[in-house]
């Protein structure tokens, strides 16, 4: 196939999928429920580790493989945890799959939530992974009124730049069953924010600032914007390149 191949291992519905594909990918995803409205060339329904762990048991020619992104649950590390109905028992699965991304032998990715246990910076001496913060302000992810910030950490062994944060509108935010604004001044009067309800409002909400036109709502607010994937997709395919390359 002309397209060189991803496997995108957690991938819910397909917000890394889809940014990845812009950037060139042929994209495989692999999650452990169905995707109905997964966005990739290609779904596989199975446990992610397990893929990773042993890619011969699923595909018949994993050496096409050219690159590797995970995103292994984050709520053993989101902010949200501390709320009263938070689950204890979430899996803490950075390390492990860390690991299994460094047997692949193939240049990955791996995304996850600030206060995960990433790496963040250059990669150092010993060549372990580097990794980046992404934002929603550094890709102009606004509608004039409300900009997404939903910060995202990215580890990857191939370097990255690490772009600035461009915080310039009043942010908005998705979490659960809400979209919600944050506090802020404005003309010197301080406006607490608030929910914005309905999905007649909010779902086009996800369309301008998360640039997700096919997922349900329940399916965007953990999705990744398809922008964050799109730019660390165009540099993994240059490295790609420049391997090949006579």
């Amino acid at each position: 196939m002309s397209r060189p191949v991803l496997l995108d291992a957690f991938c819910g519905a397909g917000g890394a999928t889809r940014g990845y594909q812009e950037a060139g990918f042929y994209v495989i995803g692999v999650d452990n429920r169905p995707q109905p409205h997964y966005c990739g060339d290609e779904f596989v329904q199975a446990d992610a580790m397990e893929v990773l762990a042993d890619p011969d048991k699923y595909f018949d020619r994993p050496e096409e493989f050219a690159a590797v992104h995970a995103s292994p649950p984050c709520q053993a590390y989101t902010a949200m945890k501390v709320m009263a109905n938070h689950r204890p028992d979430h899996p803490d699965l950075v390390a492990p799959t860390r690991e299994l991304l460094d047997l692949s032998g193939l240049p990955w990715v791996m995304e996850n939530v600030p206060g995960a246990p990433m790496e963040v910076g250059p990669p150092d001496l010993f060549g372990n992974a580097g990794g980046v913060t992404l934002c929603g302000s550094q890709f102009g992810l606004n509608n004039g009124q409300y900009e997404l910030r939903r910060h995202r950490l990215f580890e990857c062994s191939v370097p990255l730049p690490q772009p600035s944060c461009r915080h310039k509108l009043p942010v908005i935010g998705f979490y659960g069953d809400h979209a919600r604004t944050r506090q802020r001044t404005v003309n010197g009067h301080r406006d607490r924010g608030g929910d914005i309800v309905g999905l007649e409002r909010k779902m086009p909400l996800v369309r301008e600032l998360l640039g997700i036109d096919w997922m349900r709502w329940d399916e965007a607010v953990l999705a990744i914007p398809p922008a964050y994937t799109r730019w660390i997709g165009a540099q993994l395919l240059a490295h790609i390149e420049s391997k090949v390359a006579p």
